[in-house]
């Protein structure tokens, strides 16, 4: 069967891929040696020292177990059995199931490692640019030296090497290596230190013809970068032979199963080239949804903003209530005193007017006795007329006084009718910020399905409940002070009431003064014509003794109303304490809620940059998607479809790259040892190498060996993971 060119760099990467795939099996209850090199290297990548570290294993007691090996300066590293050592020959003796022992080897290795430096463009040696800074350039090449001539089955012979596959790790340092750019590998920063990683096949692009357009794996690694003090920590260097069997491809007979994999390959292309193009879609619709979400939750820290204003209004209002309140509760002391003074004064007048109801009666009984004392009448009555005049002007006094008390009064009920006009206000307020707390509640809700929001959402709703609290709490300290303020304004209007009365009785005692006044008055004027006038002075006697008796009465009801007043004052004083605690009360509710709307505010302000953060990693994951289709198209139409289109037209010769495949993987299998093994033994064999760290002053590192018992397949799998595809 013949193919073309295009075909042969097709198989051949499969070859090379399957190469650095390598994978274990030992039999049950043979005997397997892994065996390690660890190499120290000078500056420049020459061996200074080799070191093997062997372990034998076996699933059971190893026994007497005959090694081979042509290490020197053997020891045991993990126990007390003594080899038997007989040229090449070893021989151990255990129960164990494990020997792990060390020694040291002259013998050349199979792969070179070469390490040149140069400064601002020109080579220089490692230990002339310690400490010095400008441009660097280190320039890193592994060169394969197993090679072997090797006789084709076509007839022909061909040169091949041995199959390594080598891994360096370098690390600069970020305070000293700056705008580090690598021709091959990885980069990695770990935010103190850059790690690079590079991957060499040294000899495989010769063993199977491979060129530039087939496998783009340089042979060399170079870095460049600007230094500063130059320092070198050591370069690691770990190589390894095994690659597994490539069953799948194990001759021409598979070609065609190939072919047909590689055009289901087209069609998963396809496919995946179109769910990428719905990814792309779905994420620009997520996209708009957070972009929604984001310019919600601004909405929601703008309200919160406001929220934390309005509460501080509400607090330093509430404050300056609560200290009126204190005001109130003072002044309404001094009217619960006043009021007692107010009492023992009208408890006086009425003392007195009973006194003055009395001297009426005597005087109108006494009238008869008139005509006896008739001639000290004018003398009499003068005084009597000026006294009189004397009273209807005190009285008329605290009549005045009494009607400015009850017009004070009123004054109080209207003071209190606004505090509660207020409050019911008030309470309003709290009951629209409630219904907000339930919209609030509600977004918070809908915040928690949002993924990753759930933290801030539990927060933002602790903050809720908090507020939902304060303002429950302000809200029934409200309906409190209304109610003590209706207990106040019932018993000041019951004040108001009496107070009225007794300006009302103060009133008729004055105008009868006034009338006595006026008969007193007659009395001295016509004491000249007491005859005359004693018939009228008899009637007048008779009123005066009405008038006292309403004189008596008004003042009994005045009494009355002064006691009610000072009832209703002593009840004022209490609800305006009452007012007082609840305002407190209110005050502290008030904090409570400015301190929630300030937890709120930050919280949605916590929310709103979480939400930002949010949107601009939506968009690079729609920017990401968008280079996923782009490329996966790019892939189909350029990549898969390519190779399926030119396997259509192949015509080259298989035979010969199955043959130099299966040719790699001889060589593979018999080099599993560097110092040698038994052939009884299933063995294996990896280098680690170092070179020497480059400082300002002098200092040699031997590289570390960790007599441990090493996890199979570590290094394997660790380079495994290099070739996976990113997800």
């Amino acid at each position: 069967m013949k193919i073309n060119s295009k075909v042969i760099k097709i198989l051949s990467l499969a070859i090379v891929v399957a190469m650095i795939i390598p994978s274990f099996s030992f039999a049950s209850g043979k005997v397997s040696k892994e065996e390690t090199v660890y190499v120290n290297l000078d500056e420049k990548g020459a061996p200074i020292e080799k070191t093997s570290s062997i372990w034998l294993h076996s699933d059971t007691s190893l026994g007497k177990v005959k090694d081979k090996s042509t290490l020197k300066e053997i020891k045991n590293v993990k126990g007390e059995e003594e080899p038997k050592i007989d040229g090449d020959k070893i021989v151990w003796e255990t129960d164990e199931k494990d020997i792990f022992y060390q020694g040291k080897s002259n013998k050349d290795l199979p792969i070179d490692v070469e390490v040149k430096y140069y400064l601002n463009e020109k080579e220089v040696e490692p230990k002339d640019i310690a400490g010095k800074s400008g441009k660097i350039k280190i320039k890193l090449e592994v060169k394969n030296k197993d090679s072997h001539v090797v006789s084709m089955k076509n007839g022909k012979q061909k040169t091949l090497y041995t199959p390594f596959v080598t891994v360096a790790v370098m690390n600069m340092p970020l305070d000293k290596f700056k705008n580090v750019n690598i021709n091959s590998g990885k980069l990695v920063s770990d935010g103190n230190n850059q790690v690079i990683t590079y991957v060499a096949l040294p000899g495989v692009k010769e063993s199977l013809d491979l060129d530039k357009d087939t496998i783009d794996i340089p042979n060399f690694l170079e870095v460049e970068a600007d230094v500063t003090d130059f320092e070198m920590s050591p370069i690691v260097i770990t190589t390894t032979s095994e690659i597994p069997e490539i069953d799948d491809i194990s001759g021409t007979e598979d070609l065609d199963e190939l072919i047909d994999g590689i055009e289901k390959i087209k069609e998963a292309s396809e496919k995946l080239s179109e769910a990428t193009g719905k990814l792309y879609e779905g994420q620009i619709s997520l996209s708009g949804g957070i972009d929604e979400l984001v310019n919600g939750v601004g909405k929601v820290n703008t309200g919160a903003s406001v929220l934390k204003d309005g509460t501080k209004q509400l607090k330093d209002g509430v404050d300056a209530s609560y200290k009126g309140s204190q005001e109130i509760s003072k002044g309404a002391g001094d009217l619960a005193q006043g009021a007692g003074k107010l009492g023992k004064g009208t408890q006086q007048l009425a003392d007195g007017t009973k006194k003055n109801r009395q001297g009426a009666n005597q005087l109108s009984n006494g009238l008869s006795q008139l005509d006896e004392k008739v001639k000290d009448m004018p003398e009499q009555t003068e005084k009597l007329d000026n006294g009189m005049k004397g009273v209807v002007e005190n009285t008329a006094k605290i009549q005045k006084g009494q009607e400015d008390l009850t017009s004070g009064l009123g004054e109080a009920i209207e003071g209190l009718e606004k505090i509660k006009a207020g409050k019911e206000k008030e309470l309003e307020v709290i009951g629209m910020l409630l219904k907000g707390m339930d919209s609030l509640d509600a977004g918070v809700a809908g915040l928690k399905k949002v993924p990753g929001a759930s933290g801030i959402a539990e927060k933002i709703g602790e903050g809720l409940q908090k507020q939902r609290m304060a303002l429950e709490g302000l809200e029934g300290s409200s309906n409190q002070i209304i109610a003590g303020v209706n207990e106040v304004e019932k018993g000041i209007k019951q004040a108001q009431a009496a107070s009225g009365q007794l300006s009302t009785g103060l009133g008729k005692v004055n105008e009868g003064q006034k009338q006595i006044s006026g008969g007193i008055s007659q009395l001295s004027s016509g004491s000249k014509e007491l005859s005359k006038a004693t018939g009228a002075l008899n009637s007048g006697g008779k009123e005066l003794a009405k008038g006292s008796i309403a004189l008596n009465e008004g003042a009994s009801q005045a009494n009355n109303g002064t006691k009610q007043l000072s009832n209703g004052s002593k009840e004022l004083s209490t609800g305006a304490g009452k007012l007082t605690n609840g305002l407190g009360q209110l005050n502290n509710g008030a904090g409570q809620l400015y301190t929630g709307a300030d937890a709120l505010s930050k919280g949605t302000g916590e929310l709103s940059n979480g939400g930002m953060k949010l949107k601009d990693g939506s968009n690079q994951l729609k920017d990401g998607a968008k280079e996923l289709d782009e490329g996966m198209n790019k892939f189909h139409k350029e990549g898969i479809s390519e190779v399926s289109k030119r396997i259509d037209e192949s015509d080259l010769d298989i035979d010969t790259i199955m043959d130099t495949k299966d040719e790699l993987i001889n060589l593979s299998k018999e080099y599993n040892s560097f110092t040698g093994a038994s052939e009884e033994m299933e063995s294996s064999v990896k280098f680690v190498m170092k070179t020497e760290q480059i400082k300002g002053e002098e200092e040699k590192e031997e590289l570390d060996i960790e007599n441990k018992e090493e996890e199979k397949g570590g290094f394997i799998n660790w380079l495994k993971n290099l070739f996976k595809k990113e997800k």
